[in-house]
């Protein structure tokens, strides 16, 4: 099974998230920004570094790697999560847990303006991939570890229902700085 939206369809709902996430920068103080509620929680700002480091490093990346058809392999299966995701067009409305043989070192925030500069260059990146994606056959496939097989529209819409599963977390993070002061 594959996504029923088109990468235009995608990429309107990127934008439209992304930008979102752009006009609530300013709606926080550095202090905000940075406030860690516990240990194991992120704050705000580890939570948009994640969102940028996983955009360029993991998604933008590997629809690149299927459209130059490197690092990958021709055909290949999405696992049983990796169905689900598709089929419901979006992560469970659950927090989820990266184990811990996938999870890379604690994210470290930069300042808010940081994110104003270099999320408008993802969404640029991401506009820029539209087409080829959406002329591409889908048969290169790259793995993601938790669902298998994915080819380049369908990392393509995983860029978008990641950043779509964080806003959760955003409001959640928001609701705990508001009650913090």
């Amino acid at each position: 099974m594959t996504s029923q939206l088109s990468p235009a369809e995608i990429y309107d709902s990127l934008e439209k998230i992304i930008n979102g996430y752009i006009k609530a920068l300013d709606g926080y103080t550095e202090e905000q920004f940075s406030y860690k509620p516990a240990e194991e929680v992120w704050s705000l700002g580890q939570m948009y570094e994640h969102l940028l480091i996983t955009a360029n490093y993991f998604f933008l990346a590997n629809i690149l790697r299927c459209l130059e058809q490197r690092k990958g392999q021709i055909g290949g299966e999405k696992n049983h999560y990796g169905d689900n995701l598709f089929k419901y067009n979006g992560f469970p409305p659950v927090k989820l847990k990266i184990p811990e043989v996938l999870r890379g070192p604690e994210p470290v925030s930069q300042t808010p303006d940081v994110y104003r500069t270099a999320l408008p260059k993802v969404l640029e990146d991401a506009r820029k991939l539209r087409e080829p994606v959406a002329q591409n056959d889908g048969q290169y496939r790259c793995i993601q570890p938790a669902f298998g097989w994915l080819n380049a529209h369908e990392w393509y819409h995983l860029l978008e229902m990641h950043f779509r599963h964080h806003l959760r977390q955003q409001a959640e993070l928001e609701e705990m700085v508001k009650n913090e002061k």
